[in-house]
């Protein structure tokens, strides 16, 4: 004979699988999508501002070719510098309304986080890198040397360890020949 609750709980069991298993796939396609999507974005952008900068090189080949003031060179720069942060801004602005809309509030800020964080990055790179010219040095070659003392210290202590370990083996040796 079976048992009512018995059955009844196999039964709940296997209608609640089932739909978990709907969910996950509905999850699963979700999550796909929207990484095929930034994908294409982040190609559509990597394409724009290679585009831009491709163009701007050949502007600057140019107006370097056709002057010879010593002013060219900086006005040129700060074209192209105007004109790629141009392209930053729209492609930024393409990315918040995109990205906005289609996930919400969610996303939104995760692409703010991001935005921050990198604004935050480049000043500190902005600031070491004006520190190294200041003293002459940069970080690298100040890690390089902050490297090689500890490897020197290192090999001092690797150098001392090898001299108590044979002077220990000398030790053993000659304790073993005085027994026989």
């Amino acid at each position: 004979m079976s048992n009512p609750m018995k059955d009844r709980l196999k039964t709940d069991f296997q209608t609640i699988k089932t739909e978990g298993g709907t969910r996950t796939s509905r999850i699963r396609e979700i999550i796909q999508t929207a990484a095929a999507q930034t994908l294409t974005e982040l190609k559509e952008g990597a394409t724009e501002i290679r585009s831009t900068a491709s163009q701007s090189v050949s502007s600057v080949a140019q107006t370097l070719n056709d002057s010879e003031s010593s002013e060219a060179p900086k006005s040129v720069f700060n074209s192209l510098r105007t004109r790629l942060m141009v392209q930053l801004l729209n492609l930024d602005t393409k990315l918040s309304i995109q990205y906005g809309d289609a996930f919400g509030t969610r996303v939104r800020d995760r692409y703010s986080t991001i935005k921050q964080r990198f604004g935050l990055f480049q000043t500190w790179y902005n600031n070491t890198k004006a520190n190294a010219e200041t003293v002459g040095s940069t970080p690298i070659e100040q890690k390089q040397a902050e490297i090689a003392l500890k490897a020197a210290e290192q090999g001092t202590i690797v150098a001392r360890k090898e001299q108590q370990i044979r002077q220990q083996v000398k030790e053993l040796i000659s304790a073993a020949v005085s027994k026989r």
